[in-house]
């Protein structure tokens, strides 16, 4: 069904009708009868009066029924409503924030490693499929260049990038540029460079250099000579997607239609496409967890699956984006408050490092 790009029109009885229906409906993983309906309703509603909210709702596409004579479930729209007026995060409770504080063990040493081990512990205490992708800090876009004399002979490079992060690199500086002169190659860099990475701005000025640009070519000068000065780390590829979890996925009343689940496999095994997913969304997850509701993911935008994402900085490692990937009917305020709570541990655990 495609989603109505205007703003559903419900009423105050509409809405709590569609929120106890969406309520029921997490908690009992079965379409919501009318009787049902009629229970768990907080005040007296006649079978007529529930049918015509019903109806109501249906119109607006915020309901559907999945077989004439089954009760309802709440559509992708339903869902995305249900989340930006009623939801809150709820907190995990001190057995499953144990569980997850053993992701806290290995933080400080391979990133790599620590996010396969919090993958692994994020499915199996959230649920659901979770992937990761350990971002490395050349990767950044940039926000904000600054360049600071340190005597004799030397400078700091000031990167201030896209996930929030400040990373200062000690460089040599050879030329013996003043303070001025740094100022002004890094306001120029912040001007015509925002949005790139440390790799693209270098290819940027290389190409504006070879091809003779006159405009502004001494500091595009300078600032390619400090570009291929400037220190980097150990990755020389693109680090690989991590997945955990799958299997749980065909173990849901959503996937137990064998051919289905093969083919949601076969997604998942498109690295390409989920390191494109996470990456597209690192930045807004890097605030707070970002939830992407069926086609409001644009990678999987043909399953009804619900998304969250969130990502941790890890201090001079980089950062890793998590997805924790599962049918619409999640538990979105246990998810929320569970992801919310780890990922503060994480960054009192680097704050502590």
């Amino acid at each position: 069904m495609a989603r109505p790009k205007t703003d559903p029109h419900l009423n105050l009885r509409g809405e709590s009708v569609l929120r106890t229906l969406i309520e029921t409906y997490l908690e009992e993983g079965e379409p919501v009868g009318s009787r049902l309906l009629a229970k768990r309703y907080p005040e007296p509603l006649s079978s007529a009066t529930i049918r015509n909210v019903l109806s109501d709702l249906e119109d607006e596409s915020m309901v559907a029924q999945p077989h004439t004579s089954a009760g309802r479930i709440p559509t992708e729209r339903a869902y995305r409503y249900y989340l930006d007026r009623w939801m809150t995060s709820r907190p995990l409770g001190p057995e499953l924030e144990g569980r997850l504080s053993s992701t806290l063990e290995g933080l400080d040493t391979d990133p790599e490693a620590w996010a396969r081990h919090a993958s692994r512990t994020l499915a199996e205490v959230m649920g659901g499929v979770c992937v990761a992708l350990p971002l490395p800090l050349t990767q950044s876009r940039l926000v904000r260049l600054e360049f600071i004399p340190v005597p004799p002979g030397r400078l700091v490079a000031v990167w201030v990038g896209s996930l929030g992060e400040v990373e200062h690199r000690l460089m040599e500086n050879p030329w013996n540029h003043s303070e001025a002169v740094l100022t002004e190659l890094g306001n120029y860099a912040t001007a015509h460079f925002s949005g790139l990475t440390l790799g693209e701005m270098r290819s940027r000025l290389l190409e504006a250099l070879r091809a003779g640009v006159q405009e502004g070519e001494s500091i595009r000068g300078r600032l390619q000579e400090l570009a291929a000065r400037w220190p980097e780390g150990s990755h020389e590829t693109d680090p690989p997607v991590l997945v955990s979890g799958l299997g749980r996925l065909g173990e849901l009343p959503e996937f137990e239609d064998l051919p289905r689940f093969r083919d949601l496999v076969a997604a998942f095994e498109e690295h390409g496409r989920l390191a494109k997913l996470l990456n597209a969304f690192a930045g807004r997850a890097s605030e707070d967890v970002q939830f992407l509701l069926g086609t409001e993911n644009p990678y999987f935008e043909t399953w009804p699956l619900a998304t969250a994402v969130r990502t941790v900085a890890l201090g001079p490692s980089g950062f890793v984006t998590f997805a924790l990937v599962g049918p619409l009917r999640m538990d979105y305020g246990r998810v929320m408050g569970g992801l919310q709570w780890w990922s503060r541990q994480v960054q009192r655990r680097r704050g502590q490092a």
